[in-house]
């Protein structure tokens, strides 16, 4: 498990989830800091007007915020089941380094706030996570709420993609007792199919998903309409804790069902969204 943290009530939360989720899987966890450019936001004529007192100044403070926020988080993990080491990368992209660091130490999933320091609209996808969900090779969870996790919703379409997201899935919810809903949003992209054909389609994928889970009572729901749309409306509507869904789903030749909407969902859900790959 790899944790980016920067300092901000976004990346708190996300921390706090990381080391409950880590407490109850025995996990390996990396928590990193990464310093960003200090002087990355001025206009490129600008830079060479600052002086090196005041860039060191900058560079100084940055990496001391940077230490005492490894130190703090690293307090949230004290006396939990798991094994934690820190990093902290100097005046680096952010975005590009999370990737880097996930892929050499081949860690499983990247636990992330879905906003950064000075970023703003609460529930709303930052542009540091944005880059990590989109191009990260492992599983990412985005972060927006803190640690209550019992309800889950599982978008599901056939694909491989989103049965392993159930099964992901279903192991948070047996360590964390939460109810999971299977969802499959039907599209009636063919016009010679009726909607209630449709929906038995959606009905027969459902059904197929639940056949994968044990040891768990599953509820189950078939919509028909825009996949994105219809999940961020019920989410917000019915006060789910965590979507879970595949980061691909059917090829467009097969594209009835949920169809390729992660991003749309990771930036709009009021809830924290697991895009499983």
């Amino acid at each position: 498990m790899l944790v980016p943290i920067d300092g901000s009530r976004s990346s708190f939360q996300s921390e706090e989830v990381a080391a409950d989720i880590a407490d109850k899987f025995g996990s390996r966890v990396t928590i990193l800091h990464v310093v960003p450019q200090v002087i990355r936001n001025l206009p490129s004529e600008f830079v060479q007007q600052v002086s090196d007192s005041i860039r060191k100044e900058m560079e100084d403070w940055s990496l001391e915020r940077g230490k005492l926020a490894l130190e703090e988080a690293k307090k949230l993990f004290v006396g939990k089941k798991a094994r934690i080491n820190t990093m902290l990368v100097k005046f680096a992209n952010p975005a590009e380094t999370i990737l880097k660091v996930a892929e050499e130490k081949g860690s499983d999933i990247i636990v992330i706030g879905n906003r950064g320091t000075g970023e703003i609209e609460e529930f709303s996808l930052g542009s540091i996570a944005e880059k990590v969900s989109k191009h990260a090779k492992c599983s990412v969870l985005i972060v927006k709420k803190g640690m209550r996790m019992s309800k889950i919703l599982v978008a599901v379409d056939g694909s491989k993609h989103s049965q392993k997201a159930l099964d992901y899935a279903a192991q948070l919810a047996l360590k964390y007792k939460a109810s999971v809903t299977l969802m499959n949003v039907a599209q009636t992209v063919y016009p010679f199919l009726k909607a209630d054909a449709v929906k038995s389609i959606g009905e027969l994928i459902v059904s197929s998903a639940a056949k994968r889970v044990k040891d768990l009572k599953i509820n189950r729901r078939v919509e028909i309409g825009d996949p994105a749309k219809t999940i961020i409306e019920v989410v917000k509507s019915e006060n789910y804790d965590l979507i879970a869904l595949g980061s691909r789903g059917l090829n467009p030749a097969e594209k009835f069902l949920l169809g390729s909407v992660s991003d749309r969902i990771a930036e709009h859900a009021q809830c924290s969204v697991l895009i499983v790959k």
